[in-house]
């Protein structure tokens, strides 16, 4: 018995179809996790600063006169190294206080400036990372500054380096095991089938080989005996016809 090769490749088709959905299914799941856990980091981060820096200013000092803003920072920078900067502006749009060094003093990025005003989260991805960033309210209720946070882009689960790592080795699997169970199969159907086959070639030919130990076979081999015992009782009958017809003549 031969396994037509269409159905072989239609199955492996099926099969890789199913895997190829099943990984963008999983990638995107991943991503979508990745993006939540990184955004929840965040939000949290940003509350628990801002609750401390605003805790301050209810104590009458500014931002600029709060020094102690620049040990905190720091701090909390050296206890996450997921962030790269952690950064305080004030209402003017100068940077105060920052981890990075570089920006003290400095006016506001641009992609800040941008994304910020509002009165919530706000985020600004650029080429060198992700910013994320909460306006500050003094005791009065009035714009003290903000808090930015900076840190590297998150890592893409649905990406070509990410393929390469895990879509290519899971649909090489796929395939191994797709031709793996299909010579299975094969075999299998193939020593399942295999007495109906010696039967229907005994039906057949009767000289064909086959188990007699099988039932299916022996069954076989008996009717193709009766078959031929009838064939040559007929074939009797009509030559002893044929002979009555020639002695009548």
């Amino acid at each position: 018995m031969r396994t037509p090769l269409p159905l072989i490749l239609a199955l492996a088709c099926c099969v890789l179809a199913a895997v190829l959905g099943a990984t963008l299914l999983t990638v995107r799941i991943e991503q979508r996790a990745i993006d939540q856990t990184r955004q929840a980091h965040e939000e949290y981060v940003l509350g628990n600063l801002r609750n401390t820096i605003e805790a301050t200013l209810t104590l009458g000092l500014s931002l600029e006169q709060s020094s102690s803003l620049q040990r905190l920072i720091e701090r909390e920078k050296s206890g996450m190294p997921d962030i790269r900067d952690i950064s305080i502006h004030g209402p003017s749009g100068r940077v105060l206080y920052s981890t990075d060094l570089g920006l003290l003093g400095a006016a506001m990025p641009p992609a800040w400036v941008r994304a910020g005003g509002g009165r919530g989260i706000w985020c600004a991805d650029d080429q060198n990372g992700r910013s994320c960033g909460i306006g500050l309210r003094d005791e009065l209720g009035r714009d003290a500054g903000g808090l930015v946070l900076v840190a590297p882009h998150a890592a893409q689960a649905y990406s070509l380096q990410a393929w390469l790592a895990r879509g290519l080795p899971t649909l090489a699997l796929a395939a191994l095991a797709v031709l793996v169970s299909t010579a299975g199969a094969c075999l299998l159907a193939r020593r399942r089938l295999r007495p109906f086959l010696q039967a229907g070639r005994i039906l057949r030919d009767p000289a064909a080989a086959g188990d007699v130990r099988d039932p299916l076979v022996a069954a076989a081999r008996q009717a193709s005996e009766r078959h031929l015992a009838i064939q040559r009782a007929l074939d009797g009958q009509l030559r002893q016809l044929k002979e009555l017809d020639h002695a009548d003549d």
